[in-house]
């Protein structure tokens, strides 16, 4: 199994870096559907912890853990922040219920729709996020 491990201070102008370098790393590891999917995952869940969390404010970094396994690549995304609640990811609204033009309300459906599977904890003064992104079974 595979770790790539990267880090960011918490600032959106970081975001576009760190999804470009995790992208090349991950390259071949799962479809380009897949990559395409995540990338979009992975962006609005940073933009989420940068906006949302209070890393920029204890000047702590946002840590990005992508592991590839058999089943495809896992991506932890964990930031020193607010905890949010644990049902943060509970009942959240479809993509066709959401205003494409909005300012804000997109993440949380991007993220869930995206990814294959989510896992979300806050605890220690932190909050966690993992994202699942399958492989596909060979045609």
């Amino acid at each position: 199994m595979m770790a790539i491990v990267l880090e960011m201070p918490p600032k959106l102008d970081e975001i576009d870096h760190l999804v470009v370098t995790l992208k090349a790393a991950l390259d071949g590891a799962v479809s380009e559907d897949k990559l395409s999917a995540m990338e979009i995952a992975v962006t609005e869940a940073l933009a989420n912890a940068v906006n949302h969390g209070t890393s920029a404010a204890l000047d702590e970094t946002i840590r990005v853990t992508a592991t590839i396994g058999a089943d495809g690549v896992r991506v932890e995304i964990v930031d020193a922040g607010e905890q949010m609640p644990d049902d943060l990811y509970e009942d959240v609204a479809s993509l066709d219920e959401v205003d494409p033009l909005a300012e804000s309300g997109r993440g949380l459906p991007l993220i869930r729709f995206c990814s294959d599977d989510l896992v979300y904890e806050p605890r220690d003064g932190q909050n966690r996020l993992e994202l699942l992104f399958k492989r596909e079974a060979p045609a």
